[in-house]
C-alpha cells in the first residue's frame, strides 16, 4: 500500500463507511476489502437507500457508485450536499472512466473519483487518506 498514513486501531473501530453500489459483486468485493482493512461499513443498493441510512446513522465516508436504479450517484451526492448539508467525503466509483465523468462527479459534490474495476491499492489509499484528513486530524484537534 502506498499511503504512509496510519489510522490508529482505536479510531478505526469508530469509523463508519457507507458503500452505495447496486451490483451485488461490487458490494461483496468492496465489503471484503473494507473488512480486510478493519473498517466498519454498511452497504446499500441505491441512492434512495443511502439517504435513508444517512438520516439515521452518521458516516465518515461514502463510496458511491454512479449508475444505479432509483437514484443515481450524481443525484444522491447533490442531495447529500444541498439538502442534508453533509460535508463527509464521497468517493465516486464508476466504470465510465473519462475526464468528463470525473468532472461530472466533482461538480455533483463528490470529493474524488475511482475507476472500475476497483484496484485494491487505489481504493485503500483514497479511503485512508480521506479518513485520515477527516477523522484522525479532527480527533487530534480535539485533544
Amino acid at each position: 500500500m502506498l499511503t504512509d498514513r496510519v489510522i490508529p486501531k482505536e479510531l478505526k473501530e469508530k469509523i463508519n463507511i457507507l458503500v452505495v453500489e447496486d451490483n451485488l459483486l461490487g458490494r461483496k468485493l468492496t465489503s471484503f476489502l473494507l473488512d480486510k482493512w478493519g473498517f466498519h461499513h454498511d452497504t446499500v443498493a441505491n441512492g434512495k437507500l443511502a439517504l435513508e441510512n444517512l438520516k439515521i446513522k452518521q458516516y465518515d465516508l461514502i463510496l458511491m457508485d454512479i449508475q444505479m436504479p432509483e437514484m443515481d450517484g450524481h443525484q444522491t451526492s447533490k442531495y447529500i450536499r444541498q439538502k442534508l448539508k453533509l460535508g463527509l467525503p464521497i468517493i465516486a466509483m464508476t466504470s465510465h472512466v473519462s475526464e468528463e465523468e470525473r468532472k461530472n462527479c466533482l461538480s455533483s459534490g463528490m470529493n474524488d473519483y475511482l475507476g472500475k474495476p476497483i484496484i485494491e491499492e487505489e481504493l485503500y489509499n483514497l479511503t485512508v487518506n480521506y479518513l485520515f484528513s477527516t477523522v484522525v486530524e479532527n480527533q487530534e484537534n480535539k485533544l
